[in-house]
């Protein structure tokens, strides 16, 4: 079973990995756009602070604990997790 921590977490890391695709032109050009477009439907750091806020609401409780909660390792997230300012601009050649 994952847990609260465990999940929030997973999700930190999967926006934080998103930027870095989007990022890496050793990348090829169709990966690090999808990269964008998955991020522009991700949820931020702020979504899953809202989320969690509904923690012990009946029948709204996603699964998450308050991002604050979670330490985050620079070697997980190189630029740090999706936020509302995080810009990815569309890769270019």
């Amino acid at each position: 079973m994952t847990m609260p921590d465990e999940r929030t977490r997973s999700l930190l890391w999967a926006g934080g990995f998103l930027i870095e695709v989007a990022r890496d032109k050793r990348l090829p050009l169709d990966v690090r756009r999808s990269a964008v477009v998955i991020a522009r439907h991700f949820p931020t750091i702020e979504d899953m602070s809202h989320m969690a806020m509904f923690g012990n609401s009946p029948g709204l409780d996603f699964g998450l604990i308050a991002p604050g909660e979670i330490s985050l390792s620079a070697a997980n997230c190189k630029f740090g997790p999706l936020r509302y300012s995080t810009r990815l601009t569309w890769p270019e050649k």
